[in-house]
């Protein structure tokens, strides 16, 4: 016989498991929405709890909240046991949390005076459930499910879509995105040239988000050159501002690199003055080590200083492989053909030497590079010389490319699409973007309850069509 499953009576006190459970209380509102309000006395509406983040800063994003007599405010919501976690986890002043307009507690300390920076919610006072009815919810497979607050207004429409007229809409889509990057690659090339454009474009994507302006203005700074690989690492790392002012105290292959550096850099730190980035602009906290901004700025300086780099690049394009040794001859491309002996086994310029070497860039990151930035390049220089042929070659290749990674906006633009009908495996790199440039042109353009969004009619039309 099973044991009857006992549950404590009040939620336990581990911190990680508590919070857990609090954001799957706040998803599917498990509260008497209703009479809600803030520790102030003002009335308190959630009109959409927001969106879940795994990434660093609010909890939730994106949220829809009316306080008082107030107009309804879009904003981030941000989730801590106590009010007190607000400056503990360092949130007051951190730009990424300038959005959050809801902090919303579990534990409100006796005497208490709310703060006049931020409304507050007292997430205990106002559950659906006694507690220990509401763990046990917590522990159910319903807890996991998809809130029904996360289904777009398309969703009825996207499940029932049939897989070519899908196929047809992330087609027509990914296309859009393709032709606006290479727009944008264009009018880059008219300030700076065709090849520079590249660069700078390649350089954003090394990037990422965080600091994709940055690299971008590195490459802006420094075009293409005849210089020796040390000495444009030790450019491009002087102008980022990260080459140590100090050596470590230990006599080892990173005192000799920085010295190496510090020999080249001292000659033109003058005349570089004004470019030198602010060592502020870099975000890092966020960043894994390998793909720290240090290791990226010398992966560059590889590109920069290859004199056939773009022209291989060029016979890459105009090849007709299979799509696999595509990617394959991409990744040899992008990669430092003579590897880099102090870069393959560092993370920074202060990190310690690890024995197994490590590569500048990944294959996923190649992937990436390729969709966003030489797919749009390639078709940016064959519309321009009017090349219907090379532009053809250009987009089938992009449309097989294989799909990349997981990524959080797609997966959250899924969940809203098709709720808990099984969203379509994405197989292809195409479908990706195609959904980002759903997101982007509709998504990002209503609030979190779809008010006014045209997709749903859209849809509705592509599946009864008039007459």
């Amino acid at each position: 016989m099973f044991s009857e499953i006992s549950f404590a009576e009040n939620f336990p006190s581990h911190n990680s498991l508590q919070e857990k459970w609090l954001y799957s209380i706040w998803s599917h509102q498990r509260i008497r929405r209703n009479v809600l309000h803030t520790l102030t006395g003002d009335s308190l509406a959630i009109l959409h709890p927001g969106f879940r983040s795994l990434e660093a800063g609010p909890d939730f994003r994106n949220a829809l909240i009316r306080i008082g007599n107030n107009p309804p405010l879009q904003c981030d919501i941000e989730i801590d046991l106590e009010p007190s976690g607000w400056k503990q986890h360092s949130h007051e002043g951190n730009p990424a949390y300038q959005n959050v307009g809801l902090q919303v507690i579990w534990n409100l300390p006796e005497h208490f005076l709310p703060p006049t920076d931020r409304p507050i919610l007292n997430l205990k006072e106002f559950l659906d459930a006694p507690q220990k009815e509401l763990l046990e919810w917590c522990l159910s497979d319903d807890a996991q499910a998809i809130p029904e607050s996360l289904k777009g207004k398309c969703c009825e429409f996207f499940s029932c879509l049939s897989e070519s007229d899908l196929d047809r809409l992330f087609k027509q889509a990914a296309l859009v995105r393709l032709k606006s990057k290479a727009l944008e690659i264009a009018a880059a090339a008219r300030s700076y040239g065709w090849e520079q454009a590249l660069y700078i474009h390649l350089l954003k994507g090394l990037g990422y988000k965080q600091n994709s302006w940055p690299m971008q203005r590195l490459a802006e700074v420094f075009p293409p050159r005849s210089f020796l690989l040390l000495e444009m690492q030790a450019l491009l790392l002087g102008v980022a501002d990260m080459i140590p002012k100090k050596l470590s105290n230990k006599d080892d292959s990173r005192n000799q690199y920085v010295l190496e550096l510090w020999d080249i850099w001292w000659h033109h730190q003058a005349s570089l003055t004004e470019s030198i980035l602010p060592e502020s602009i870099w975000k890092l906290s966020s960043t894994r080590p390998v793909n720290h901004p240090q290791r990226r700025i010398a992966l560059a300086a590889h590109w920069l200083t290859d004199p056939h780099f773009i022209e291989n690049l060029e016979s890459w394009a105009v090849s007709s492989c299979s799509v696999k040794d595509a990617q394959s001859s991409l990744f040899d491309l992008l990669r430092p053909k003579q590897g880099d002996p102090f870069w393959e086994h560092h993370f920074t310029l202060r990190s310690k030497r690890f024995e197994k070497p490590l590569p500048l860039i990944g294959e996923e990151r190649v992937s990436d590079l390729f969709v966003n930035v030489l797919a749009p390049w390639f078709w940016a220089r064959t519309d321009r010389a009017h090349d219907p042929l090379a532009s053809e070659r250009i987009l089938e290749r992009y449309q097989n490319w294989p799909a990349s990674g997981k990524n959080a906006r797609i997966e959250l633009a899924l969940k809203r699409f098709y709720g808990a009908t099984p969203a379509p495996k994405l197989k292809y790199a195409y479908q990706q973007q195609a959904i980002l440039q759903i997101t982007s042109d509709f998504c990002s353009k209503t609030d979190p309850c779809c008010h006014h969004c045209p997709l749903p009619e859209s849809l509705r039309q592509c599946l009864h069509p008039a007459g």
